[in-house]
């Protein structure tokens, strides 16, 4: 019965349907199907399913390693469903994470144990130095944002039909997710998102004409009224995005420059808009690369770590060719959080910080792994003696990152990389075996080398076992020594080679090409200075000027060369209309089809110097595209050497189809 409806009601209604009367309507595929107030109580069945799943007593037979991808295991499937559709309380949110945090460290009932990393460090993306977990509440509040965007995105379903004409009154795509008044807990669940899903929300530009420039997100994350300096001109807030642009598609720079800081006007001259189009403007997920929404990366926005440092020693970390219980070890080593004699007293666990066997000698990670005996004995063995002075002399994250870092293989094949942690695992493993079982069942100096050494070549070849079968073997790659430099187009055909180049990908950009006939003669170039945009970008730039100029030059056959890879992909392969690129995509397919025959195939930077030369050279002009009658000096001697036949040399894999 519901809470608002009368007993007398209720009644009268459960005599005329034949319904019973209940104040419990049931589950529904395994969830307790919401009536009435939402309280910590509601979720106790899922809190108890989760401790089953993490009780201490799995916890005890596990690793640190196993309890980690366990933990995370649990904390991503089993809440899943609620997440969907409901915004679980706070109090349940802290109650999974503190079941988590419990079982990872091994805690047991009335028995804590030292937890060595912080939960706020835990919880941080891996490339970050943290174990990746994810706290409950912004997991969830990332799977509503990913219900709003299916509100969004597929109107024409039955379920958000229902959304729109219950709670939609009129609102503008976003504006729709707002609380009202007597709404669902579904539906109020979805508007606690709203910041989220408006934070990563942006504007595709198709042709401009339903998107407003000031007052819609769709070159930055926030409307570009936010950033404005100074007053907007009167009426121009209702203008859209296709009022500042020509009919050519270049941009009225007069009318927005004088009212962004610079950095923002250059972006927004790489924006591309076709006025001409009969596409409208779509919604598109901006912290993606693809345009389409992922809760993971929502998961990552909504935690906003992007002015945090990316150290590169975090991800070579957690790609390690070691078993998981190494890669954890190592990221504990790292952050300088194994529990040592140093740690424990600092910690107030233990009476001295002085390590077991060197009396005197706080052990400190360094000393445990490194300067202690039996460890010392074993490195001075095993590091070459050009490396000796700086493997032992240097501090903890220069000695971890110099040996993590290491390109370099052993004479067994094993990486370097790969020896060096393992053996300081096992180094702490006999260690620990010391300290809590006595000296005598440790391994002395030289078992433990002779230990080490058969381990490591026994778990480098397990872990390499499966490329050696046939059903898994991959061929190598050939790689020869061929001689590259510009190839003439066949006789009758222009040749057009252009180039992007961006300086901060993304920073200021600049593109640049030259149309040649079959015998190098130059026929037209251009530069376009494009303000700020992504290398991908640039490069798309360049082939569309390119074939713009190619087609004025009165061209009929023409081959199309880029240095870029992804460039040509992306125009061969159909993307989704809401890819941050699709207009400038469209356009290129547009030019591409029409009534001349175009083949665009991959070059080598060395048979593409000239569009190099060109598009590094783009930003000394002034925005927009220029067209180049002659040659610029700085690039004549470059045309006379692919005249004459000028090649580099390289190394190419053979398979690979030949380039221009």
């Amino acid at each position: 019965m519901h809470q608002r409806v009368t007993r007398q009601k209720a009644e009268r209604l459960s005599r005329r349907s034949g319904i019973p009367l209940t104040a419990d309507l049931g589950k529904y595929l395994g969830i307790q199907t919401i009536n009435g107030r939402i309280t910590k109580g509601r979720y106790q069945s899922l809190l108890l399913r989760i401790q089953k799943k993490l009780a201490p007593w799995k916890a005890r037979r596990l690793s640190f390693a196993a309890r980690l991808t366990v933990a995370k295991s649990v904390s991503a499937s089993l809440p899943v469903y609620h997440m969907n559709t409901e915004l679980i309380p706070v109090g349940v949110c802290k109650s999974i994470d503190k079941i988590n945090r419990d079982f990872i460290w091994g805690d047991e009932e009335n028995k804590s144990k030292m937890h060595l990393v912080a939960w706020e460090k835990m919880t941080l993306p891996k490339n970050l130095g943290g174990a990746g977990i994810r706290p409950t509440r912004q997991a969830n509040l990332a799977m509503l944002a990913k219900g709003g965007w299916r509100l969004l995105k597929e109107k024409d379903t039955l379920w958000t039909q229902i959304m729109y004409s219950k709670y939609g009154r009129q609102q503008r795509h976003l504006d729709i997710l707002r609380p009202s008044q007597g709404s669902s807990f579904t539906w109020a669940s979805f508007t606690k998102a709203a910041s989220l899903l408006k934070k990563g929300c942006a504007w595709n530009i198709k042709n401009g004409k339903h998107t407003k420039f000031w007052l819609d997100p769709w070159v930055l994350q926030v409307p570009l009224k936010e950033i404005a300096i100074g007053q907007l001109p009167a009426g121009s807030e209702e203008m859209t995005v296709a009022d500042f642009v020509h009919d050519d598609g270049t941009w009225r720079t007069d009318l927005f420059e004088r009212l962004l800081p610079p950095s923002i006007s250059q972006k927004i001259l790489s924006v591309a808009v076709d006025k001409l189009s009969i596409e409208d403007d779509t919604l598109f997920w901006s912290a993606s690369s693809d345009g389409n929404f992922s809760a993971r990366s929502a998961f990552n926005l909504s935690n906003d770590h992007q002015q945090d440092v990316d150290e590169p020693l975090w991800k070579a970390i957690w790609k390690l060719p070691v078993v998981e219980r190494v890669r954890s070890f190592t990221w504990l080593v790292a952050l300088g959080r194994i529990a040592t004699n140093g740690l424990r007293h600092t910690r107030k666990v233990a009476d001295d910080p002085s390590c077991y066997r060197c009396i005197g000698q706080s052990e400190t990670v360094l000393h445990a792994l490194r300067d202690c005996s039996p460890a010392s004995f074993f490195w001075s063995r095993r590091v070459p003696p050009s490396r000796q002075h700086s493997f032992f002399s240097s501090n903890l994250r220069d000695w971890l990152r110099e040996n993590i870092l290491s390109k370099d293989s052993m004479a067994t094949g094993m990486d370097w990389s790969a020896f060096f942690c393992t053996s300081c695992w096992l180094i702490w493993k006999n260690r620990s075996t010391a300290c809590f079982e006595g000296m005598g069942a440790a391994l002395s100096p030289h078992s433990l080398e002779h230990a080490i050494m058969a381990k490591t070549k026994l778990w480098h070849d397990a872990w390499n076992a499966p490329s050696r079968l046939p059903s898994n073997r991959q061929a190598p790659a050939d790689w020869v020594l061929a001689h590259v430099g510009w190839t003439p187009p066949p006789e009758g055909w222009l040749s057009l080679h252009v180039d992007g180049a961006s300086s901060g990908n993304p920073g200021p950009a600049g593109a640049g090409g030259v149309l040649r006939d079959s015998s190098g003669r130059w026929v037209a170039g251009f530069v376009a200075n494009l303000g700020t945009a992504t290398a991908a970008l640039s490069e798309l730039w360049a082939i569309s000027y390119g074939l713009d100029i190619a087609r004025k030059a009165g061209c009929r056959f023409l081959q199309v060369a880029s240095d870029s890879q992804l460039a040509i992909q992306l125009i061969s392969t159909r993307q989704d209309p809401i890819h941050p690129y699709a207009t400038l995509l469209t356009a290129i397919r547009r030019k591409i089809g029409s009534d001349w025959v175009v083949r665009i195939a991959h070059t080598y930077r060395e048979g593409n110097r000239v569009a190099d030369w060109l598009s590094k050279h783009s930003l000394v002009y002034p925005y927009g595209m220029h067209e180049l009658a002659d040659p610029p000096n700085g690039v004549t001697s470059i045309l006379r050497d692919d005249m004459l036949g000028t090649t580099f040399e390289r190394r190419i894999i053979t398979s690979s189809t030949p380039p221009l």
